[in-house]
């Protein structure tokens, strides 16, 4: 198979993720955030009192990209920043209420997407493919 073709794995692997990220891309942006806004949002969710250094990681973004994309969520009031105690140096992630509700929505979003995948394929296909795509992940980065 050579790459370009139609019968291309890797050209149905881009297609599946160019379809998967304009549904993303369109939800989000009814609720006017961009997809690492979103991203950064669920993650101090997940995280709360999570540093920026840890955030920038997640997202495998530098540390002064993070800190403009921290700024927009602090001024639009999705997130504050608490300076610790114990270090004053590092600032501890939280949401606001604001913030939480957004969180919600974002979760929708993502929970939409995949009960339109799962109307499409079997459980076990799903399974199957989340399988997959980890061992290929993982593989891939160990090299």
């Amino acid at each position: 198979m050579k790459f370009g073709t139609k019968d291309s794995f890797l050209e149905d692997f881009y297609h599946f993720y160019t379809l998967q990220q304009s549904f993303i891309k369109k939800r989000l942006k009814k609720i006017q955030l961009t997809v690492p806004q979103a991203r950064s949002l669920n993650y101090i969710f997940l995280h709360q009192g999570t540093i920026q250094k840890e955030l920038a990681s997640y997202l495998d973004k530098q540390n002064a990209t993070i800190t403009n994309l921290l700024k927009s969520l602090e001024k639009n009031d999705y997130i504050i920043r608490k300076i610790p105690d114990d270090n004053e140096r590092q600032k501890k992630l939280f949401l606001t209420e604001k913030g939480l509700h957004t969180v919600a929505e974002i979760q929708i979003i993502f929970i939409d997407l995949e009960e339109k995948i799962e109307q499409l394929i079997s459980v076990q296909e799903k399974d199957s493919f989340a399988h997959i795509l980890k061992k290929v992940t993982h593989n891939f980065l160990e090299k």
